[in-house]
C-alpha cells in the first residue's frame, strides 16, 4: 500500500496526520508499504526531513504529488479550500478530521469528495463500543490540560486581563474558573485548574457522569446543568473554559452576550469550539490568539494541542496508529470488519455517506456502510 502525508495548511498546525511520525513510518516500510511525505511536513513540529528519509520515506515537493501517488492520505485537521483543489482518486483513502456534521460544514466541500468517490475516513467521530469518543481523547486531553495554563495567562494586564492571578498569592482571593463540559478535555481542564489552586466548578447534563467525576476531582463543584445556575457561576468567574461542541439541532448558543456582559471586566474565555457555543466568541489561531469583545479576553485557538507537538504528536500516534496498521495488514474492506473504532467513523464511500449525523447535517441520503459490498 502507498501512504502519503501531506503538509497542513492550517495556520501553525505542527500535527502530522494518521499518526505517521517517523518510528510509524519505518513500521510500515518495513512491513514492505511505501510512505512519501511532503518536503517540510514536520518541520514545524522541529522534526527534519532526514528523520523519514532515514527510515525509508520517499520525499516530494507538492500537495498535489502526494495525491497522485498514493493509496491512502494521513492529514490532521479538517479540509481547507487548498486541500480541497487535490487531484482525488476514485477509492483513494482520505484519513483526517473532515468535522462534516457540524453546523460548520462545508456542503460544497462533501460533494466535492463524493463526486470524487473517496473514502472518507473522519477520524474525529470515531466512537468505542460504549459510544465514547475515541480518536479525540489525546487531543482533549491536551486542550484540556492547557486551557486553565491560557486562561492564567491571558488574565495577564498586559494581554487585556483583569490581573487576577491564576495561582494562590497570599492575602489576595483565589482565581475562580468555571467549566461547561464534564467530557475528557472537561475534566481534564478541572484537574490542571484545581492543581493551579484556583477555585473550580464544573456544569454538565449528565448526572451519572458528574458521580464519576466526584471520584477523580476532589476539590472542584461539580453541578448539574441549568440555566440559572450556569449563568449564576459565569457571572463570578475569572476564566471560563468551553469544552463542549455543538451538534446538528443543538440550541446554541449556550452562553449568551448577556451572559458575558455580566462577567467581571477583564476576565477571559477560552473556548476549545471556537464557535458556536459562546456568542461572542469567533475563531483565533495561534498566529492571532485573542481578541476582547465586551470587555472580556476571548481566545478561540481550535489547535491548542499544536503548541505542544512532541507531547501531541506522540499521543495520537498510540491512539490513531493501530487503525492504519490494520488497513495495511488487512485492507480496508478486512479492516472495517474487524476493528468496530474504525469501522465508526468511516463517513463516505465512493459517494455514499455512511454516518447518519452527517446525512442528516447535510441534507443527503445515508447508506449505513456495509464493507463487503462497499469496497
Amino acid at each position: 500500500m502507498i501512504f502519503g502525508i501531506p503538509r497542513e495548511l492550517k495556520d501553525h498546525e505542527t500535527r502530522v496526520g494518521a499518526g505517521l511520525i517517523p518510528r510509524n513510518v519505518a513500521t510500515l516500510i518495513a512491513q514492505g508499504h511505501t510512505v512519501y511525505f511532503q518536503k517540510g511536513v514536520m518541520e514545524p513540529a522541529g522534526v527534519s526531513d532526514e528523520e523519514f528519509l532515514k527510515v525509508g520515506a520517499k520525499c516530494v515537493d507538492t500537495m498535489e504529488e502526494i495525491y497522485e501517488k498514493c493509496d491512502f492520505i494521513g492529514k490532521f485537521k479538517d479540509m481547507t479550500d487548498g486541500d480541497m483543489k487535490m487531484p482525488f482518486k476514485k477509492g483513494q483513502i482520505i484519513m483526517t478530521a473532515f468535522h462534516m456534521a457540524e453546523g460548520t460544514a462545508k456542503p460544497e466541500q462533501v460533494k466535492i469528495l463524493a463526486d470524487a468517490g473517496v473514502t472518507c475516513i473522519s477520524i474525529e467521530t470515531s466512537r468505542y463500543p460504549d459510544g465514547s469518543r475515541a480518536m479525540t481523547r489525546p487531543m482533549g486531553e491536551i486542550a484540556g490540560r492547557t486551557a486553565p495554563l491560557l486562561g492564567g495567562q491571558y488574565l495577564q494586564r498586559q494581554y487585556g486581563g483583569s490581573g487576577v492571578s491564576i495561582v494562590p498569592v497570599t492575602g489576595a482571593r483565589r482565581a475562580r474558573v468555571c467549566i461547561l463540559g464534564g467530557g475528557h478535555a472537561g475534566m481534564c481542564a478541572a484537574q490542571t485548574a484545581e492543581g493551579l489552586g484556583a477555585e473550580v466548578v464544573v456544569f454538565d447534563v449528565n448526572i451519572q457522569r458528574l458521580e464519576y467525576l466526584r471520584t477523580v476531582l476532589k476539590n472542584t463543584d461539580l453541578r448539574f446543568m441549568s440555566k440559572t445556575a450556569f449563568a449564576e457561576e459565569v457571572a463570578k468567574a475569572d476564566v471560563l473554559i468551553n469544552c463542549i461542541y455543538a451538534y446538528p439541532g443543538m440550541e446554541v448558543p449556550i452562553v449568551t452576550r448577556d451572559m458575558v456582559r455580566s462577567m467581571r471586566k477583564g476576565s477571559v474565555i477560552v473556548d476549545l469550539e471556537g464557535e458556536g457555543i459562546i456568542e461572542t466568541s469567533q475563531y483565533t489561531t495561534i498566529s492571532n490568539p485573542y481578541f476582547v469583545e465586551e470587555g472580556i479576553v476571548h481566545v478561540g485557538i481550535t489547535n491548542i494541542p499544536a503548541m505542544v507537538p512532541t507531547a501531541a504528536n506522540e499521543s495520537y500516534g498510540a491512539y490513531v496508529f493501530p487503525l492504519v496498521q490494520d488497513i495495511a495488514k488487512y485492507g480496508i474492506k478486512e479492516a472495517c470488519k474487524k476493528n468496530y473504532v474504525l469501522r465508526s467513523c468511516v463517513a463516505m464511500v465512493n459517494g455514499k455517506i455512511t454516518q447518519k449525523e452527517v446525512a442528516d447535517s447535510q441534507h443527503c441520503e445515508y447508506t449505513p456502510l456495509d464493507p463487503d459490498t462497499m469496497f
